[in-house]
């Protein structure tokens, strides 16, 4: 099977659009996360509705009103039994959405669209595909290729709003995103500007992460991130995509055995595969807050884009989340805590689980 790289766009063919969910999958089935559901089988009045495609959809959010959310899911599970894994690598009952390669109706390239889009003259495109050029172009005098990079979400399946929809940018390769967000870290642009203290605190807001960080510590954080901004007063996204060779597990070589809720702290070794989802931390001289650990923990993985890049290489992290030890092929084994299986939204567990910089 062909490698699918994270956030291209899948369509079902019972109208489901769902955005490939990480870059390591299963042999027949593509890891997804649904984005737009139509609601003739299953709705719910705490997610948003949209109007696409000629109909009335449903918009994923994993922290609309936890209730609701899990009745909401648990309906879906009944009425698109397809679309949920069975993880033959997980010994948990752990949610995780795929679709069969014999369901897929039409995929979307980002970086195919990226590539159509650069080369469109500039006067055949409307407002907001001449803003995403333009930016494209700022980007690009990074040193990366067309190639390099791919569009997505709104823009890549033409259905944004150009007053308000997003920029949503793919970068293929690792290395590649590092080099593109050292080039941002001191990049000018007369129509770049990165997010204000205010703009930051009210992202603190939401979710769980009032319960993590003091507005003090999250702006910090956050602000030395450059994967997000606003390019002419439009909010941009920068996602990361890993190659093929560059991934940093493989699907179906690992198995993985719940052990219970643990908060541990530990310091940073590497967080090249921070930037990716599912992303990971190395760390090293662990200790345990809360629960029972029977061996070293060498890695902290999060399944959300809230981790992506919080921690650097002699930091000191503090982790809750789910410990499990790692059971390789080879016969090795480690342990790694885990943060933010889509499953953790429906229980206590979306408000209690975390990473964190001890600053």
């Amino acid at each position: 099977m062909a490698h699918f790289y994270e956030s291209s766009i899948i369509t079902t063919k019972d109208g489901l659009q769902c955005q490939v969910y990480g870059n390591e999958h299963p042999f027949d089935s593509i890891l997804v996360k649904p984005k737009y559901i139509p609601t003739d089988k299953v709705q719910s009045d705490a997610l948003q509705y949209r109007f696409i495609s000629g109909r009335k959809m449903n918009r994923l959010n994993m922290w609309a009103d936890k209730e609701k959310l899990k009745q909401y899911l648990n309906t879906f599970k009944i009425k698109y039994p397809q679309y949920v894994l069975k993880s033959p690598v997980h010994t948990d009952n752990r949610l995780f959405f795929s679709i069969p390669i014999d369901d897929i109706e039409r995929i979307y390239y980002p970086r195919k669209g990226f590539s159509e889009l650069i080369s469109m003259p500039e006067g055949s495109l409307d407002d907001h595909l001449q803003l995403v050029h333009k930016f494209a172009k700022f980007l690009l005098q990074s040193g990366l290729r067309i190639k390099d990079l791919g569009i997505t979400y709104s823009t890549l399946m033409g259905h944004y709003n150009p007053a308000v929809s997003d920029i949503n940018i793919v970068v293929y390769g690792k290395e590649n995103f590092w080099k593109l967000m050292n080039y941002l870290d001191t990049a000018q642009h007369e129509l770049l500007r990165w997010k204000t203290k205010e703009e930051w605190v009210s992202f603190h807001k939401r979710r769980n992460r009032y319960n993590t960080f003091s507005e003090e510590d999250f702006y910090f954080l956050m602000n030395r991130k450059k994967s997000e901004g606003f390019f002419d007063g439009r909010l941009f996204v920068i996602f990361a995509a890993e190659k093929e060779e560059e991934t940093w597990f493989k699907w179906g070589e690992e198995k993985y055995t719940p052990l219970g809720q643990v908060t541990v702290e530990g310091t940073v070794t590497d967080n090249f595969s921070s930037i990716v989802r599912p992303g990971c931390y190395d760390i090293i001289n662990v200790t345990t807050i809360d629960g029972s650990v029977p061996g070293e923990i060498t890695k902290v993985a999060f399944y959300s884009r809230d981790y992506c890049m919080m921690a650097y290489p002699g930091e000191k992290i503090q982790t809750c989340g789910v410990l499990e030890r790692v059971d390789r092929k080879d016969g090795s084994s480690y342990y790694r805590v885990v943060v933010g299986y889509f499953d953790a939204y429906m229980d206590e567990r979306r408000e209690k689980e975390y990473i964190k910089v001890l600053l």
